[in-house]
């Protein structure tokens, strides 16, 4: 029995790796992550200063895969999601294991991780939540071990992916300071410290995209013109609708790991529990007061200390009710694996792909005028790869200094007339039909659509000739 233990965490990372390629995004897609992908590819191709709060070591990561040959979206989803997530769904079997030393309990965690419809949708598709959830898991694990340099450095990767591990850190290391004050300074090393990179790029002669060059005021703007307009801003009165999406997410999650999680929570509070609550706690908050309606997205940080929880409940229950979550998870499993199959959902639903597509086949230099989000960052990130297009962004910016790539004009209106009036074909992307209209009709010139039409169907498209499009999208306002 021994023997088969000693295999047992090794096959249940590569069924889970499997099980996450298999549902991945074979290609790049908005789908569970919106603009982000654009962003993140960008940065494989460019050094840019990325969104707040500039992620160093996952666009480093990024960068490192965009030197080699092959398809990089596919590269990143894989190796920076799907294998980072499998990792963790291994340490939580770990983990639990540890803590309740039954291979079954540590067994059933694994499977309600595995199952769970939120860390599924981010484990599958270019973002960095997956990566830095294994980081934060794998402190945990090391912290079990009583490794205080690993249990730091973890910690501090894991802020280095993403800046919200930073206030689960800061409670960590007041809970533990006694055993791990001196390892602070590798936290600050390996955490604080790579977002100098992003102070480096802001003064180097990187592409200017969603920051200006370094000083305090473009600083100030980088850090809290998106944070600042989001976090902790949920109106009183959506609170009672957000409790009720947060419900069914976690319910979507965990199914019937939702009993025994009770069981785990009434666990003597040390301070391994703490942590895990800790975690938990500062994932809800998020969701719970900001405005962002991606916040559902940061709930995949809680998934692994609820399935450690889980299983910690378990051990206090019959082997009876091990059986019927493990059964529960599986059919979790299979179900999300259906309908969030992020390879399925792309391939139904291309309309990221179909908008690369129409990017490459406009000619260079042509103007394309486009929304802030995956328009704008899909468009850059088309930029990135060398084709020659000239951006002008609505709405009015939110960063200073963005490139008007010899576009003369006050706002976005006046550089359309301005690219109109000197020769250039002028394109619009976005999903607002009101718009285009304004566009075209104030410069009374052709202002010509891509893709993102709302009512126009990707199958509605036909890349050659846009023309042809047009006249189909002009019939929506005759």
């Amino acid at each position: 029995m021994a023997k088969k233990r000693i295999y047992l965490a090794p096959l249940i990372g590569l069924v889970s790796f499997v099980y996450y390629v298999l549902l991945s995004a074979k290609q790049w897609s908005w789908m569970f992550v919106s603009s982000d992908s654009g962003d993140w590819l960008t940065c494989s191709n460019w050094w840019v200063v990325p969104q707040p709060y500039g992620s160093p070591l996952y666009i480093s990561l990024a960068r490192l895969l965009g030197t080699f040959p092959g398809n990089t979206a596919i590269t990143m989803t894989i190796l920076l999601s799907c294998l980072p997530a499998a990792i963790t769904v291994t340490l939580v079997y770990l983990i639990v294991n540890k803590l309740t030393g039954q291979a079954k309990l540590g067994i059933a965690s694994s499977l309600v991780l595995l199952g769970a419809g939120i860390f599924l949708t981010q484990s599958t598709v270019i973002e960095e939540y997956a990566l830095a959830i294994m980081f934060l898991t794998a402190a945990y694990y090391f912290y079990l071990h009583e490794r205080g340099a690993p249990t730091a450095l973890m910690l501090g990767l894991g802020t280095a992916v993403h800046i919200f591990i930073l206030p689960i850190a800061i409670f960590w290391f007041i809970l533990n300071y006694r055993k791990q004050k001196a390892d602070l300074a590798l936290y600050a090393a390996s955490g604080i410290l790579p977002y100098a990179l992003i102070l480096a790029l802001m003064y180097l002669d990187t592409p200017r995209l969603l920051a200006g060059s370094l000083s305090f005021a473009n600083l100030h703007t980088y850090l809290f013109a998106t944070g600042g307009a989001i976090i902790g801003t949920l109106s009183v009165f959506e609170a009672p609708f957000r409790i009720l999406t947060l419900c069914t997410i976690l319910l979507m999650s965990l199914g019937l790991a939702f009993v025994p999680l009770w069981f785990g929570l009434k666990r003597p509070w040390d301070t391994k529990t703490q942590i895990l609550l800790m975690i938990v706690c500062v994932s809800l908050w998020y969701h719970l007061t900001c405005l962002d309606p991606l916040s559902w997205t940061f709930m995949c940080f809680a998934l692994p200390s609820l399935a450690i929880l889980a299983g910690m409940g378990l051990s206090k229950l019959t082997p009876e009710h091990t059986k019927v979550v493990i059964a529960g998870a599986l059919a979790l499993i299979c179900v999300n694996g259906i309908f969030l199959n992020a390879n399925t959902l792309t391939n139904q639903n291309p309309l990221a792909t179909t908008y690369y597509d129409e990017l490459h086949a406009l000619p260079d230099d042509s103007v394309v005028v486009t929304t802030a989000g995956p328009y704008s960052l899909g468009l850059f990130y088309v930029m990135s790869e060398g084709k020659s297009l000239i951006p002008i962004v609505y709405p009015e910016r939110n960063f200073p200094e963005f490139p008007d790539f010899g576009i003369e004009g006050n706002d976005e209106l006046e550089r359309v007339q301005y690219a109109l009036d000197n020769g250039y074909k002028v394109y619009f992307a976005g999903s607002d039909r009101g718009l285009l209209f304004t566009y075209t009709n104030t410069t009374n010139q052709l202002v010509r659509p891509i893709i993102g039409l709302s009512g126009i169907e990707p199958d509605d498209i036909e890349p050659e000739p846009l023309r042809k499009f047009w006249d189909k999208a002009l019939d929506g306002y005759r």
